[in-house]
């Protein structure tokens, strides 16, 4: 080989070889988790984990689907309607958007149930319709097909029902034990009764390494 390529050659290696050793290490690279794990992050959090709430909305929903058919008030002439209510978070390091979320998880595993369905129609609050209203329509008024547009007729009261939430934490040692209990039930708008609860879902928690 000529000496003169032969020198070109080492030359680019070389340089190739301290360029790759100056530059920036690479991140670790993340990978996806499956939604029942629990990683080391979690572990060291006091607050409730993710896995906890996915199974605790599954145990909601699975639930409130079988017990529909028992309760007199979800089964008479007319579908109830529920409306997402209020959600106590007395939790003190839970964002409440985290139930508000599995809340909204709950609704999406009902609504894949034509029994649940066939008694129960969701309904989104009146200020949110509103707002959208707003911002779509250019009204406060909500727009119905059938009748052209216009104030849509007010839900009746007697069949309407709140899905509300009760969130608490009983917390020992400085966050060294953690009790949480969540619950959802619905109350009727008309006489405040609660008509459902699930079963009393607890976990404790100790912080892991």
């Amino acid at each position: 080989m000529n000496p003169m390529r032969l020198t070109t050659a080492c030359a680019i290696g070389l340089t190739a070889v301290l360029a790759g050793c100056n530059s920036p290490p690479e991140g670790e690279q993340t990978r996806r988790v499956e939604i029942g794990d629990t990683t080391k992050a979690e572990r060291r959090s006091a607050q409730v984990h993710t896995a906890s709430l996915v199974e605790f909305s599954d145990q909601v929903a699975q639930q409130l689907a079988n017990d529909l058919s028992a309760l007199q008030e979800f089964n008479g002439p007319y579908r109830a309607s529920v409306v997402f209510g209020d959600i106590t978070n007395k939790t003190g390091i839970v964002p409440t958007s985290d139930f508000e979320a599995f809340r909204s998880r709950v609704r999406q595993k009902l609504l894949q149930s034509t029994a649940v369905r066939n008694k129960v129609r969701w309904v989104e609050s009146y200020a949110k319709m509103e707002e959208l209203n707003r911002k779509e329509l250019g009204t406060g008024q909500t727009y119905t097909p059938e009748a052209g547009g216009g104030q849509t007729k007010p839900l009746d009261a007697q069949y309407t029902y709140f899905l509300n939430g009760e969130m608490y934490r009983a917390e020992r040692g400085g966050d060294a034990v953690n009790l949480y209990m969540l619950s959802f039930n619905l109350s009727n708008a008309q006489t405040r009764e609660v008509a459902w609860s699930n079963s009393p879902y607890e976990i404790k928690q100790t912080p892991g390494r």
